[in-house]
């Protein structure tokens, strides 16, 4: 169960997206504005907030930023608005975005990404030495303890794509649509020798494996804690 923080001025999304968070068992506060927010924070630390950028007060992109200068990595931020341009992803990674949705919701995706970003926040907090960090702004996949690893853009949608699992892992098929291919005309041929590839890129663990491992007839699998950050 997460703490969250909803931040959206439209009353109708904020209550069916409150009430479906809540039936997931999450704690949610719903808010309208800037201002609301601020009030909220002096009575329910979050451990998760959602934003919407278009707000009646302040953009959740400034929201965004101060947020992320107050608590540091210890609050997870997601950015949920209408806005789609590759520039605004951008201007929310810089602002620590940890991660962006365009509406409308898919709320299946929505619960999977909350339970992803909780499992980073956990690792953030113990302080596990064993974390891969994975930076699209710089385009670098960092092993713990080595130099960054520099990735192509089909190698960082790949592990982007794996990242938004809970367990770090995938089916053939739900890599391939992260992909923006269609699974059905796809050849897994092409998914296969990109993924042989950045697995010649990576370092192998201290027992000798690979951290990125096929699972037999499923997909593919990181066996370490993979962390974005900008």
């Amino acid at each position: 169960m997460a703490r969250i923080i909803l931040v959206e001025d439209d009353t109708e999304q904020k209550e069916e997206l409150q009430l479906f968070l809540m039936h997931a068992g999450h704690e949610v506060l719903a808010v309208g504005s800037g201002a609301s927010l601020e009030r909220g924070l002096t009575r329910f630390v979050p451990d998760i907030v959602l934003l919407d950028w278009n707000l009646p007060d302040e953009p959740g992109i400034d929201l965004a930023a101060k947020l992320r200068e107050r608590f540091g990595s210890k609050v997870g931020l997601v950015m949920v608005t209408a806005r789609s341009m590759a520039m605004d992803r951008v201007e929310s990674r810089r602002a620590g975005i940890d991660n962006y949705l365009v509406k409308p919701i898919d709320f299946d995706e929505l619960l999977v990404l909350i339970e992803n970003l909780l499992q980073h926040l956990k690792v953030e907090e113990t302080g596990d030495d064993d974390v891969w960090i994975l930076s699209p702004l710089r385009s670098e996949l960092s092993p713990p303890g080595q130099p960054p690893i520099s990735l192509t853009g089909w190698e960082m949608m790949f592990l982007q794509a794996l990242t938004s699992m809970p367990t770090l892992r995938a089916d053939r098929d739900t890599l391939i649509r992260a992909l923006g291919k269609n699974p059905l005309v796809y050849d897994p041929r092409a998914l296969e020798a990109n993924i042989s590839r950045l697995r010649r890129k990576l370092p192998q663990l201290a027992d000798g494996r690979n951290p990125l491992q096929a699972i037999r007839g499923v997909g593919y699998q990181f066996l370490r804690p993979l962390k974005v950050v900008n």
